[in-house]
């Protein structure tokens, strides 16, 4: 029997079980580049306001280590590539680790794997399965960003090569997470892991464009950038992609062929011979279990928050740059850095507010799993149990939108020399904290009347996320921008700070989780 025997089976079977978030994601991504193209091809119509945004950004290193070099930003095209590139590619990985790991790594977790295995599947079928399902999903939205790219005048062979560039980066991180499900035997530390090369790759891009350009050639985000889309046009690093995606499949089949199923290269390490007292407590249990995606939020907020309080001194020269940008912020507050600040803030809150669905709905997880059973076999109550985790993802996320705050107010203050903003900065990182909950109390809502509603919640993010997107590049009826919790913010720190709204969210949040907690008081178990 050949190791590949079922590997059409479970294409169907992986096809089949994701045939409406696929889509879906596709459709995001398509529409993700949609937007950029949209917003540059309207902020930057004619030469001269190219010719004035290059002006403001050129040479700035702190420009170039977050989103690269600026040398074609003369062209419409180049603008666009600039911006895109890096933010696409780094979703296209993503998106490449979520679904390789869905149906491999976290499949032989929950035993699954050894069931297809006993059944006469080869044992290399899922994951080439995997492999296919992400590298074909990347494709069509590969095929979707190019006609977007010509049905809005971009010049085809510029737009094919930056299509194929982004694209070659997805495909590189679906071999790297193929390998990573090999070295673990978990799928959270596996997506840690890829986590960690994705920010290798492009801390080293940002070294090498600052500093020695050897180092942007040991980064696959560094050669997606080589190929110079719109302005230099370079096709030989599109080999770069090819043979690492290459070599990192066929080394994740070599090392799956070799290992024991169930199994990872590297095995945890035992656990300490008694607990820490702090486990004992559904607070303190609920802390251990999230204590990883908190830190790795927290960190990842405050470093971009620093990265872009050390461009806030530039800020102004590039949104004077465009006509119509100045108007878009000058229109929030006649300080258009703070305005510019402000849209940060809401989008990162966006962003969080993906950490905070999942810490609230992290019952659902357990529920699912069968470990919830386990945990209240005793005498731990269920609300008292999913109250841990309710209140350390609210907690955890007021304190790491504050620390944004902080982190955009020290990289201000290290340019500028000026600290005295602050106080202000944190506060408005804070203030996005009851959107966020208000949003997670309706996943704790939808919890509580069943365990498999618990999923639309993402629907609801993905909803608001619309509503802001469409409400900043057109106009939209009030009562649908009135829908997002995010409207009700103040637009902080560009206007004076409201409480008044921010304690009604607050309120309400806290109404919507003890309704939902009550209702999943009241239901059955899976």
């Amino acid at each position: 029997m050949s190791r590949f025997t079922g590997t059409g089976e479970a294409l169907r079977f992986a096809l089949k079980r994701d045939r409406l978030l696929l889509p879906l994601c596709v459709v995001g991504l398509i529409g993700w580049v949609g937007l950029y193209v949209a917003s540059y091809s309207g902020l930057y119509g004619t030469q001269a306001d190219l010719n004035s945004l290059y002006k403001s950004v050129a040479g700035n290193p702190a420009l170039v280590a977050m989103v690269g070099p600026t040398d074609g930003l003369r062209t419409l095209g180049g603008a666009t590539a600039w911006e895109t590139l890096p933010v696409v590619s780094v979703i296209s990985a993503i998106f490449a680790m979520f679904v390789v790991i869905r149906h491999t790594r976290a499949e032989e977790e929950d035993g699954r794997s050894e069931l297809l295995l006993a059944a006469g599947s080869g044992r290399l079928a899922t994951l080439t399965a995997a492999m296919i399902v992400t590298a074909g999903s990347l494709t069509l939205a590969a095929i979707g960003w190019l006609v977007v790219f010509l049905a809005t005048g971009y010049e085809a062979g510029s737009s094919v090569l930056l299509v194929l560039s982004i694209l070659g980066f997805g495909y590189v991180f679906v071999g790297t997470t193929a390998i990573c499900c090999q070295v673990t035997a978990k799928a959270r530390t596996a997506r840690g892991l890829v986590g960690i090369v994705i920010g290798i790759a492009w801390f080293l891009r940002a070294l090498g464009d600052t500093g020695p350009e050897a180092l942007t050639w040991l980064s696959p985000l560094g050669w997606a950038q080589s190929t110079k889309a719109y302005w230099d046009d370079t096709w030989w690093p599109l080999i770069l992609p090819v043979a690492a995606t290459a070599t990192t499949v066929g080394f994740a089949l070599w090392l799956l062929s070799r290992r024991d199923i169930g199994s990872g290269l590297i095995q945890p390490r035992p656990g300490p011979d008694r607990a820490h007292p702090s486990l004992l407590h559904p607070l303190g249990f609920s802390l251990r279990v999230q204590r990883g995606s908190i830190i790795g939020w927290t960190y990842l907020l405050f470093v971009y928050g620093f990265a872009i309080g050390a461009v806030g001194d530039n800020i102004t020269g590039i949104l004077e740059s465009s006509d119509a940008l100045t108007a878009a912020f000058a229109g929030t507050s006649s300080n258009i850095v703070d305005s510019y600040f402000a849209t940060i803030f809401t989008v990162l809150a966006l962003m969080a507010t993906g950490f905070t669905i999942g810490g609230v709905l992290r019952p659902h997880s357990e529920e699912t799993h069968d470990r919830a059973a386990l945990l209240l076999a005793g005498p731990l109550g269920k609300v008292r149990w999913a109250w841990g985790h309710v209140l350390i993802a609210y907690a955890a996320s007021a304190l790491m939108m504050a620390l944004l705050g902080l982190g955009l107010a020290l990289g201000l203050g290290v340019v500028t020399g000026d600290f005295g903003e602050t106080g202000r900065l944190v506060a408005s990182g804070f203030a996005q904290a009851p959107a966020m909950w208000l949003t997670a109390s309706l996943a704790v809502l939808l919890f509580g009347i069943s365990s498999r509603a618990s999923v639309a919640a993402w629907g609801l993010l993905v909803a608001f996320v619309v509503i802001w997107s469409v409400a900043s590049f057109g106009d939209l009826p009030s009562w649908i921008v009135d829908l997002s919790p995010y409207s009700h913010v103040p637009a902080v720190p560009a206007v004076p700070l409201e409480a008044g709204p921010l304690v009604t969210m607050t309120a309400i949040a806290a109404a919507v989780t003890t309704i939902g907690l009550a209702l999943w008081r009241r239901r059955d178990l899976l």
